[in-house]
């Protein structure tokens, strides 16, 4: 068991994030997400750890958070109006602090936590993980316009989401590898996230889904001339040859 303080718990949370094999389990009023975490929560899901977030309003989650949360794909995401707790923890160890997943918290706040190794101090951590799994089982599920689209898709219910005819595709096409439709980097077929973590990055600054991109997603190929209605852009990630 281990005291730190603001800038020590900065480095733990990204060191429990990127020690995870199994499971990430964040719990945490407030959201402000800085990239380091998201890029060390893809390279979580690259390794098939399942992320569970848990903040305490619905409303409290900007848009472009919320862009940065959906875009990872293995990620249950909830919320509790009455959340106060913050905690951050994986498989072997975890995290209480008075500090929130908020840039403001570590940049300006004097903050203190504690940290609890699974193996040195096993009652202890035992009871931390049956009471978040409590607020993670008494919490609701959270939903964005992205999330109930796709919800809607597998319930055969029908919608004019654009998100719903890029699943489509995706399941058509599973076990396939996509490229960046911004770089041509390969990365996993996957339409509803056409973009490398880098390239999704710049995306987010600006989250234009209209914006003019190079390539499609599904065969690589670079695709120049938009007077053919055949453009690529996040919101239409395949060239005309591929939808079909």
């Amino acid at each position: 068991m281990n005291f730190l303080t603001t800038k020590g718990i900065g480095a733990e949370i990204e060191k429990i994030i990127r020690n995870a094999d199994q499971e990430i389990k964040i719990i945490t009023p407030y959201i402000q997400i800085d990239d380091l975490y998201i890029e060390r929560l893809a390279d979580a899901e690259k390794r098939n750890v399942k992320i569970t977030f848990v903040f305490r309003e619905q409303d409290n989650l900007s848009e472009q958070d919320e862009s940065k949360l959906l875009y990872l794909k293995n990620t249950e995401i909830y919320f509790m109006n009455n959340l106060h707790a913050k905690c951050y923890m994986n498989e072997k160890s975890a995290l209480i602090t008075s500090m929130n997943l908020y840039n403001y918290s570590e940049k300006n706040n004097r903050e203190m936590g504690i940290t609890i190794n699974k193996y040195e101090n096993f009652d202890i951590y035992i009871d931390i993980n049956k009471e978040v799994d409590s607020i993670i089982n008494n919490a609701e599920k959270y939903y964005s316009s992205y999330k109930k689209s796709s919800y809607d898709y597998y319930d055969n219910k029908p919608s004019n989401n654009f998100r719903n005819e890029n699943l489509h595709y995706f399941q058509k096409n599973y076990h396939k590898t996509g490229y960046c439709i911004r770089c041509r980097q390969e990365i996993d077929y996957d339409p509803i996230h056409p973009l490398c973590v880098d390239c999704y990055r710049v995306w987010a600054e600006y989250q234009n889904p209209d914006y003019q991109e190079s390539f499609c997603h599904s065969c690589g190929k670079q695709i120049n001339d938009w007077t053919q209605n055949d453009g690529i852009s996040y919101i239409t990630p395949l060239c005309n040859y591929c939808k079909n």
